[in-house]
């Protein structure tokens, strides 16, 4: 085999090599498609959930009550749904108590909201103080009232439970994201790393 042979067939395995590299490699779009994916799934959930908070009152009031009995019979498996504890529609209680209902509307706007105030391509958690901002409120409202200190009001869990569920979308959106696109695109090398603030 001559020099210039041996050379041309190194520059061949050479262009094999980066092509093969270069297929393997994700594109961006292939993440950013991934990642709107992921947020509309969660869009999705969080709003059909929603939406079944308040289809049991509405078939409560109906003829189709026996229906809005089977909705609450599901909630009922994480909600105390206290009547005197709950926001009430048509004259009936929502599928689960005050704070329950805050947190997962509040959810559901902080999730419209995402896109607006974070890139989907980048996926970023907000800084750990957040956390405590988020759930110090609601455990300090639980916690006064068990102890007989204060008596929380439909007002005080609806803030505190509010907030909780505005604040955390920040944090399962972006790990949900880059959960997905490392299930889809295990390569460490060649995968988005998730970003933390703090």
């Amino acid at each position: 085999m001559t020099i210039r042979s041996f050379s041309t067939m190194l520059t061949r395995r050479s262009s094999n090599t980066s092509l093969c590299v270069h297929r393997l490699a994700p594109s961006s779009s292939s993440h950013m498609n991934l990642a709107r994916a992921t947020y509309i799934a969660i869009l999705a959930g969080t709003t059909l959930w929603c939406a079944a908070l308040l289809l049991a009152p509405i078939l409560d009031a109906s003829s189709l009550f026996l229906w809005g009995g089977m909705v609450r019979d599901f909630f009922g498996k994480i909600c105390h749904q206290l009547d005197e504890r709950s926001f009430h529609l048509f004259g009936r209680p929502l599928a689960v108590c005050s704070r329950c209902a805050t947190i997962y509307f509040a959810f559901l706007i902080g999730t419209l909201l995402y896109p607006l105030l974070r890139s989907l391509k980048s996926p970023v958690l907000p800084r750990r103080y957040w956390l405590v901002v988020a759930l110090a409120p609601m455990l300090i409202d639980v916690a006064v009232e068990m102890v007989g200190i204060h008596e929380a009001t439909n007002m005080t869990r609806a803030l505190t439970g509010g907030l909780f569920g505005l604040i955390i979308p920040y944090f399962i959106i972006p790990a949900a994201v880059e959960a997905v696109q490392q299930l889809f695109n295990p390569h460490p090398s060649l995968s988005n790393t998730i970003t933390q603030k703090g």
